[in-house]
């Protein structure tokens, strides 16, 4: 039994979820309790995926106002005219002075994983830049993933009412005959 279909329509292969038209064909076809089972399967990973996908857009999106803000920064620097006395954050509570001279044309960047670098104003911008780019790209492919995992939840939410008000009625009608038969 297939109810999640192994070809995909996004970037991340993300399995696309079937509407089963036919519902009562389908679980003529199929044991009631197996096809439940199933769907609450790839509801949980649909579920568990979008969250992924969120709490990743996220830390994207405040990456960002960082990016901006350094090539912001990096603009002021460079037209710097003059020497310049600045306190900058040592750790969480202690500041420190320190003199950025106007003939000062590198800077350097922290890169991550205990890595900083020193290139020069155009070199930084450059990096900047791209970085930049690449983060609203990388920000624009999670939002449209998540709204493909959305329908894909949806998809799947409406086949698990739809399999669940078949068995009710399924249930209803083996009473109603059993009543029927006992009368008699």
């Amino acid at each position: 039994m297939d109810l999640v279909t192994k070809q995909s329509q996004n970037n991340r292969k993300i399995p696309e979820a079937i509407f089963i038209e036919n519902i009562e064909e389908f679980l003529n076809q199929n044991q009631i309790q197996l096809v439940m089972e199933n769907l609450q399967e790839a509801y949980n990973k649909y579920k568990f995926m979008e969250a992924q996908l969120a709490k990743q857009r996220d830390a994207m999106q405040n990456k960002l106002p960082e990016i901006e803000k350094a090539i912001g920064l990096l603009d002021y620097l460079e037209q710097q005219s003059e020497d310049e006395v600045v306190d900058f954050l040592v750790t969480d509570t202690i500041f420190s002075k320190a003199i950025l001279p106007k003939e000062n044309k590198t800077v350097c960047l922290w890169l991550g994983a205990n890595t900083m670098a020193e290139f020069t104003f155009s070199e930084a911008k450059e990096l900047l830049n791209s970085n930049r780019d690449n983060a609203a790209t990388n920000l624009k492919a999670f939002d449209e993933d998540i709204n493909f995992l959305k329908d894909q939840i949806t998809t799947i939410e409406v086949n698990i009412a739809r399999v669940y008000n078949t068995n009710v009625k399924r249930q209803q009608l083996q009473q109603q005959q059993l009543q029927a038969q006992q009368q008699k």
